[in-house]
């Protein structure tokens, strides 16, 4: 149970962009020649807050049995004795954003080799720095200094936390803020990656006289910096919160901080900095396929689809205390401070897919698309949960959907004028049986994955959603809603240790939907025109199951409580054009 910890209001958000582009093409024989260039400022300005309402957890483990803890806790029941595991709360509303100038340019040559052969050569530059933060918000931590909190400015006003934060960690309290430029970093405290060269390369091959065509590309594209990480709820003076856990359970809801506000000199607050030197991330997308007529009206393509994600955003908690007895805050590795992130550029990922497309275009008033999709797609990054900090690991993407299938198809009814039957009926018949057409679309495709936990602190870490001990499959061969998996297939690891089992591992329930719609045209005199439509969505009201509780030692663990899929919906609707 937790208390909300997002998107408390009021929120606004004032985004401004300037652009100015030009480009230039000059077609010179077998050669079609582009040239261009952009500039782009971007200034955002974001009204945002943090947990200012506070955020209450509670974990079962102030109701758990010292002296048998598996098993035992439930966190319903710390809720009701008023005995939280921690609680966090921050700073009231303010302005955020960021200043930005993106430079770029690029080349390219369509090159028409012959007749049958088509080669495009391009080259991109994009210089995008990192951006500033307004009124000097952004920062680095550094660890090895002895004034840890750098930022890119000090501007007391900026935000209403600011002059209590400065006093306590600035030159009159601990001493622990110094600017980006006095300690030698850039200006923005992170130095600009210039290395942002984006090729383009492209082919379109007919080998035969034929309908046979082959077709490939590669790109590289870059990932401009999102406003919502370094430059938002970034670090001390700025930001000021904290996150307190209960030891002993010697406070309670009824008087938590014990007097202390926010801020005061027992307080330990989070960080969330960036690195003064990263790269710039980056996807590299590629593709080969052969598309071949098959008779009148069919089309099938065959295609490698595939894409490489490099240095990608990933936040990396580098506070966190290893595995072992007593109070977080006190093993922490800096315990001045709660929570520290580095908004890190080290995640990566992988996705490879063989995609089929069977199409009959339109015949005799009926088509047909067939599509179907077997892919794979992996993700890298730094997951505490698995082994405390610094614990990177390769695993499937949550948003991995291995198998894809779609099928669409429309008709035009056989009635009516120009229709083999009731070609020569009267006006009024054709106005109500003539003309009408159906459509449907059905998707099928894997279930989403997801990843079994403990719902304790066992490592006493303070990290959640810890991994397990898996010592069988974990899958059913008969699922149902009330016990979806295995739990039996999992066990608690001892105390002050991690669980060896990866991240989603099991998948949530199969999708399937088909929508269909019927609709008709009806002429008005000679401008006028009525459609209507009537459309079904999961017109077979089947039901798709979310993901079942993940908790392998509580009882909604492996229960399902929701639907992915809405129940069926039926609508009509009238347009009339004139």
């Amino acid at each position: 149970m937790s208390g909300s910890t997002f998107d408390q209001r009021p929120k606004t958000q004032d985004l401004k962009l300037w652009v100015a582009d030009d480009s230039l093409t000059w077609a010179k024989g077998r050669h079609i020649l582009k040239f261009g260039g952009e500039f782009r400022r971007w200034a955002p300005r974001l009204t945002d807050s943090g947990t200012y309402e506070g955020s209450w957890t509670f974990n079962g483990s102030m109701t758990q049995n010292p002296a048998s803890t598996g098993g035992t806790g439930d966190g319903f029941a710390d809720f009701m004795l008023g005995i939280p595991y921690s609680v966090a709360r921050s700073y009231p509303g303010d302005t955020w954003g960021d200043n930005v100038n993106f430079w770029h340019f690029f080349a390219q040559d369509d090159f028409k080799v012959s007749d049958r052969l088509t080669l495009n050569i391009g080259l991109r530059y994009e210089y995008s720095p990192w951006m500033s933060g307004y009124e000097g918000q952004v920062g680095d931590f550094l660890p090895h200094s002895a004034q840890p909190i750098a930022v890119q400015g000090i501007d007391l006003n900026a935000q209403a936390v600011a002059p209590l934060a400065y006093a306590a960690f600035g030159p009159t309290g601990l001493n622990l803020i110094q600017t980006c430029a006095q300690a030698g970093l850039a200006q923005n405290c992170t130095s600009t990656d210039y290395r942002q060269f984006a090729p383009r390369l492209g082919m379109a091959w007919r080998p035969f006289a034929g309908s046979t065509v082959i077709r490939g590309g590669y790109g590289i594209f870059y990932e401009p910096e999102s406003s919502n990480n370094r430059v938002n709820h970034n670090m001390v003076p700025y930001l000021l919160n904290e996150t307190v856990f209960n030891t002993g359970a010697t406070r309670n809801m009824a008087n938590y901080f014990l007097g202390e506000a926010l801020g005061s000199a027992g307080t330990t607050p989070t960080l969330t900095g960036g690195l003064p030197s990263m790269p710039m991330g980056y996807d590299q997308h590629w593709n080969f396929g052969v598309q071949q007529g098959l008779g009148h009206n069919m089309v099938l393509e065959v295609d490698y689809v595939g894409n490489k994600g490099v240095n990608l955003y990933v936040g990396d908690p580098v506070n966190d205390p290893p595995a072992g007895a007593g109070a977080v805050q006190a093993r922490r590795p800096y315990p001045l401070f709660g929570a520290i992130t580095y908004n890190a550029q080290d995640a990566s990922s992988i996705y490879n897919a063989l995609q089929v497309k069977y199409e009959k275009r339109v015949a005799a008033g009926f088509w047909y698309l067939v599509s179907y999709t077997y892919s794979n797609n992996l993700f890298t990054q730094d997951t505490p949960a698995a082994g405390g900090d610094y614990a990177y690991q390769r695993a499937l993407a949550f948003y991995n959907i291995p198998q894809n299938l779609t099928v669409s198809a429309g008709y035009q009814l056989p009635f009516g004028k120009g229709r083999p039957f009731l070609a020569n009926a009267n006006g009024f018949v054709n106005a109500v049986l003539g003309g009408w057409q159906m459509q449907g679309i059905m998707t099928l495709h894997s279930g989403l994955p997801f990843t079994p936990t403990i719902s304790r602190d066992v490592s006493n870490t303070g990290i959640g959603g810890q991994f397990r001990i898996r010592i069988a499959s974990g899958v059913l061969s008969d699922p149902t809603i009330a016990d979806w998996f295995n739990k039996a297939a999992f066990t608690v690891p001892a105390n002050y240790t991690y669980g060896n089992s990866g991240s989603y591992i099991l998948r949530a329930d199969k999708f399937k939907n088909l929508d269909f719609s019927l609709f008709k045209a009806f002429q008005v005199g000679e401008r006028g025109r009525i459609e209507f439509r009537a459309e079904a969505f999961n017109l077979t009201n089947s039901p798709t199951f979310n993901p079942p509780g993940t908790n392998i030692d509580t009882s909604s663990g492996g229960v399902v409580t929701s639907t992915l899929s809405a129940p069926r919906n039926i609508q009509g609707a009238l347009k009339f054009s004139f």
